[in-house]
């Protein structure tokens, strides 16, 4: 057995997912807390400049299997399966999102190993490994750890990522392969992009939250600047209430709970119920001429201000930003 973690990197249309960063980060901290050199596998088509990107997370190896896009799942985890019994790594992480999950379930099963999904931890524990995942809605943490030998399996929980870079660039060693196809009872045909009125709320990397303090003629203003951000419209129980917002996109404890980068709370008090829904967002915004509402205590930036003199600044800043002169 080798002392390395591998991070499987997604790639798309011969770039790297934003995910990727953040899993090469993890391998690093990961590999860190058991004395191990982090390592990252690529499935499919990367540019050596793309690779170059990666110079900045030190990375001891990287690992490419060579193949035409779009690649299945089925065969990916193929290649992972062979690369990992002739290397025997420590670890195997994957992010958590459809087509890491997909691969990790494979990859464990044709190892026969176990895997530990939405994991937002690791640490060592007299030896032994141990993964750390939020249990009973968020009001708990427990510890699980694999009873088979390594490759120790995992996917992590997305809102545990972050894209931390080293201060000094590494050069890892690229090692190339040929991704090898077994005879597959499934082909990926096609791969679409889901626009963002479809968009679940989970999956979303910036989501908008509106609630009692925003009228429905506004919401049309509301969309515009959805549109300029790329984000996703959710609300609270209230502004499903008024018809602002379905069901299905509403945000609490009987709604979403979201991990996205950025939430901006527009025109939201900040009720207990809702709070839970978004305390696993990176970056909190808050809009409201409230200034004592309960939101603004969980906010990495917050404005006082009239939400309908506020957002048609936004809308208007998004299309012509102020570009300062040296």
């Amino acid at each position: 057995m080798s002392s390395e973690v591998w991070s499987f990197l997604e790639t798309e249309e011969g770039g790297l997912q934003d995910t990727a960063y953040k899993m090469a980060a993890e391998a690093l901290r990961t590999a860190n807390v058991f004395n191990a050199d982090g390592c990252g596998i690529i499935c499919g088509s990367c540019s050596p400049e793309i690779l170059a990107e990666l110079k900045w997370y030190g990375l001891k190896k990287i690992h490419v299997f060579r193949g035409d896009s779009p690649l299945s799942p089925e065969v990916m985890a193929h290649s992972l399966h062979s690369a990992a019994v002739q290397y025997s790594p420590q670890f195997i992480l994957f992010a958590g999102t459809p087509t890491g999950s997909e691969v990790a379930v494979r990859v464990a099963a044709s190892l026969g190993r176990g895997l530990v999904s939405n994991c937002i931890d690791f640490e060592s524990e007299d030896g032994k490994p141990l993964a750390r995942k939020v249990v009973y809605n968020g009001r708990a943490h427990a510890l699980f750890t694999w009873v088979a030998l390594p490759p120790y399996l995992a996917t992590i929980d997305l809102s545990a990522l972050e894209d931390v870079r080293c201060k000094q660039e590494t050069g890892p060693e690229i090692i190339y392969k040929e991704l090898k196809e077994p005879p597959s009872l499934t082909r990926l045909l096609k791969k679409w992009e889901v626009g963002l009125d479809k968009l679940d709320l989970g999956e979303a990397r910036i989501v908008i939250g509106v609630g009692r303090g925003v009228e429905a003629p506004f919401m049309g203003a509301i969309n515009q600047l959805a549109e300029s951000m790329k984000a996703v419209i959710g609300g609270s129980r209230i502004a499903v209430y008024s018809g602002l917002v379905p069901l299905e996109r509403q945000i609490g404890t009987t709604g979403k709970w979201l991990s996205s980068e950025v939430y901006l709370a527009i025109g939201i008090s900040g009720a207990p119920q809702h709070v839970m829904g978004i305390k696993e967002v990176k970056r909190i915004i808050v809009i409201n001429k409230a200034r004592e509402a309960p939101i603004f205590k969980y906010a990495k930036l917050g404005i006082v201000g009239d939400l309908y003199q506020v957002v048609p600044e936004l809308i208007h800043q998004l299309k012509d930003p102020i570009v300062e002169k040296s």
